[in-house]
């Protein structure tokens, strides 16, 4: 009785240690704590819906030049548009590619204001590879790089590729091309908007004409876990212990060799960066390619995903979640996706962890955005330079509804790329005040 009574606060204060112990080992690793056995299982994770390559990569807006020269901007709330309209124009047969020397903008801007024709734009310019990728085509020419389709409606015999940058036009000639399914799509019920195709700094703008009322929607979104990332990234089905170490306004989560994640809960974004790349630099067929599978790596939905913009700087693209035909911009500070493939090797790929679910009823009325012209009109008369806006593109503001952060509002609003980075214009005019 007296050895019992003597070990038994020897006991408790050893079991009391071990508790200690465990308890610190869970809150300053707590990655290895909670998939220890996942990883010695080499749990397959759940695979998210993907996009094939030419889904991604498809043109983000549409313009339409009627047999008198008016314009519009379309879209198709039912159906997607674009599409629609690559399944129409896979079936034709294009050959030859031959460039068209171009003597001034005006004379460029004929081609985009090209009567009765389709113009399909992208945000950021592709190469011919990549159209052949989108619109199972053959085309040789694979460096070309543009960044417009344009389709005559009242010639069956040529496409053209334009760039905006250098004016420059190719003439794609076609073998065999019907254009009565894209004029059955022209008929369906479409969202039109009334432009004029402008220049705006070196880059042909569709500019909207006057007040548009576009709707504003809202979404279930999902906000995947990190332990999701952790084990796509990190452990790749591997018996990999993942170290963490949280900070004020993050968690490093890392594999102890060459690659690291973190994740900000508060701003609902992740950095992950890959020191082991074998290839130091990338071209850009290369870097489109790469980008993608990159995604596809992450795990992130691809629903809504499209290409938006390539940096040849830093071998850099971005990718934007869209809905109804217009991007979303603040779904972080870089969209929805930024992958970075570094001269050094490096790799770093920016995600946010929200993705939309699917959208919810919702009271909120269309909001009627000022015409392209006015916004420029007001922008400058606060003292901002036309020179430094080098685009302006009607996009969803990301905003977290106040009754549930289960559910996101998407608000229409102009965007302005001004001096290098975007911002709402109201954010700018604010900033003048």
């Amino acid at each position: 009785m007296k050895i019992t009574k003597a070990f038994l606060p020897l006991g408790l204060a050893a079991a009391v240690t071990v508790s200690v112990v465990l308890s610190a080992m869970i809150w300053t690793n707590p990655a290895q704590y909670e998939r220890n056995r996942q990883r010695s299982s080499n749990t397959p994770t759940t695979e998210l819906s993907t996009r094939p390559q030419k889904d991604v990569y498809l043109p983000t807006q549409v313009v339409y030049s009627d047999a008198n020269g008016n314009q519009e901007l379309l879209n198709n709330r039912k159906v997607n548009l674009t599409t629609e309209l690559r399944e129409a124009l896979s079936k034709w047969e294009l050959s030859r590619v031959s460039k068209i020397n171009i003597s001034s903008k005006s004379a460029y801007m004929s081609y985009l204001t090209r009567k009765s024709s389709l113009m399909l734009s992208y945000a950021s310019p592709i190469n011919i590879k990549m159209f052949n990728t989108v619109f199972s085509s053959t085309l040789n020419s694979h460096a070309t790089r543009f960044s417009r389709i344009v389709v005559p409606l009242n010639d069956t015999h040529h496409i053209y590729l334009l760039d905006d940058k250098d004016q420059d036009v190719y003439q794609v000639s076609v073998k065999s091309a019907n254009t009565s399914a894209i004029r059955k799509i022209m008929k369906e019920n479409l969202f039109r908007i009334n432009v004029k195709m402008q220049w705006l700094s070196d880059s042909a703008t569709a500019y909207v004409k006057s007040s548009v009322a576009v709707p504003s929607y809202s979404y279930l979104v999902n906000q995947q876990s990190t332990d999701y990332f952790t084990t796509r990234l990190l452990n790749k089905g591997e018996s990999t212990n993942v170290s963490a170490k949280k900070n004020k306004d993050n968690t490093i989560y890392s594999d102890g060799a060459s690659r690291q994640l973190t994740v900000y809960n508060k701003q609902g974004t992740a950095l992950f960066e890959d020191y082991s790349a074998l290839q130091s630099s990338l071209g850009f067929s290369q870097a489109l390619k790469a980008s993608y599978s990159a995604v596809k790596a992450i795990g992130i939905p691809m629903e809504n995903l499209r290409y938006y913009g390539y940096s040849s700087a830093n071998s850099t693209v971005t990718y934007r979640s869209f809905v109804e035909g217009f991007p979303i911009f603040n779904q972080s500070n870089y969209g929805a996706a930024r992958i970075q493939m570094l001269s050094q090797g490096v790799r770093r790929y920016n995600f946010s962890l929200y993705s939309l679910q699917v959208p919810v009823p919702t009271d909120k009325k269309s909001v009627t955005l000022p015409g392209t012209q006015a916004v420029i009109d007001q922008l400058t008369a606060a003292g901002y330079h036309k020179s430094k806006i080098s685009s302006l593109q009607i996009g969803y503001q990301w905003l977290t509804s106040s009754s549930s952060d289960k559910v996101v509002n998407l608000t229409p609003t102009w965007y302005v790329h001004y001096n290098g980075s975007w911002k709402t214009y109201t954010q700018l005019l604010k900033q003048q005040q």
